[in-house]
């Protein structure tokens, strides 16, 4: 089980689109040992729908579970690994379905909107309650590859190394149409009520739906057909789960409901939309210059959410800006996803990145 800090409690956390927040507890976890000058502290940064558990000692499987562990690519025996929920999660760290002080039930339409560099500056304020001094690494996939970005520009000096797997510098305009599309399917559930569902029914059909088509972004074709192609199930309504893939799809949606909330992935969605270096300064590239860690960024050439193009501008842009950049890609019939399962593309250049000097 993650453990637990409540921070900002004497000085409320500033947001970045305005408004204030305090309390805000943090859910956290943490793998292996902080050696005694603690030199060997590495954030982990979890994707949409993760939480602070990427590693189990158990039956259960983490997110990040076959990357991290003795020897592995992720070594607990040389390193010491952080990662909390994100602000505005529902896994333990203060979000929309969290009790509002003020009313005493659950925030719901009143949580406000979030950024990128508020999740970064909640975990900052962690990071320095845990008292440690700097961090050797910063990495994350997907939404964790904008933290792990983020974390290199507000806290230059803090922070040595980035690894960035999976993740553009911002979204493309396609991407921001999937979001808006999976927001619309849960804002238009009957039982959604502006986001104030928590004393009755939740938007479960919305959500569902807004999962489905998300799990879509996160594969790719070849691994659709190879799994399922056009295999009909027997015994099915025509228009129920008639093919395997669909069969597949609703399963997807029906499971996501036992760990998610639906104001959590409305807020963490716009959260990736609005994400730009160049908030807070006077543009992209005087945002980058500011980073000093090196960075170590990795494309799948197959995936549909990230693609291949965002990330060649992605890295275009660091170098222009003066950063030390390490580019890989390579294609992987698991698309997005490819980070959280193909370890044995991935792992070299992990090891590699964190074996990198201030």
């Amino acid at each position: 089980m993650a453990h637990t800090l409540t921070l900002f409690k004497d000085k409320p956390l500033s947001l970045t689109l305005g408004g204030t927040l305090s309390p805000v507890d943090v859910a956290y976890q943490t793998y292996g040992q902080l050696n005694a000058d603690k030199s060997n502290a590495v954030l982990l940064c979890h994707a949409l729908t993760g939480d602070a558990e990427p590693y189990f000692d158990n039956a259960n499987k983490g997110w990040w579970q076959d990357f991290i562990g003795p020897g592995l690519a992720f070594d607990t025996n040389q390193y010491f690994f952080i990662c909390s929920n994100v602000l505005g999660g529902c896994k333990g760290t203060t979000g929309p379905a969290s009790i509002n002080p003020q009313t005493g039930k659950p925030y719901g339409s009143q949580f406000p909107i979030i950024t990128v560099q508020d999740i970064v500056n909640v975990q900052k304020a962690l990071i320095d309650a845990l008292e440690i001094p700097h961090l050797h690494c910063v990495a994350g996939g997907s939404f964790g590859g904008m933290q792990a970005t983020q974390w290199a520009i507000s806290y230059p000096d803090f922070v040595s190394n980035i690894i960035n797997l999976c993740s553009s510098l911002t979204l493309s305009a396609e991407a921001i149409g999937f979001n808006h599309v999976m927001r619309q399917a849960i804002i238009n559930d009957p039982y959604f009520n502006q986001g104030d569902y928590y004393e009755g029914q939740s938007p479960d059909n919305g959500l569902k739906i807004a999962r489905m088509l998300g799990m879509l972004t996160y594969r790719t074709d070849v691994q659709l057909a190879r799994a399922f192609g056009r295999e009909m199930k027997q015994q099915s309504a025509i228009w129920g789960d008639y093919f395997q893939v669909e069969s597949y799809l609703s399963y997807q949606g029906v499971k996501f409901l036992d760990r998610f909330d639906a104001n959590t992935y409305l807020r963490l969605l716009r959260a990736l939309d609005l994400y730009e270096p160049s908030l807070g300064y006077a543009n992209e590239k005087a945002a980058l210059s500011r980073i000093k860690a090196n960075y170590t960024l990795v494309g799948v050439t197959s995936d549909q959410l990230f693609k291949q193009v965002d990330l060649h501008k992605s890295k275009q842009a660091l170098e222009e800006a003066g950063v030390n950049v390490h580019y890989s890609e390579f294609h992987s019939t698991f698309g997005h996803d490819a980070f959280l399962v193909d370890y044995d593309f991935f792992e070299p250049m992990i090891r590699q990145a964190l074996a990198q000097s201030a």
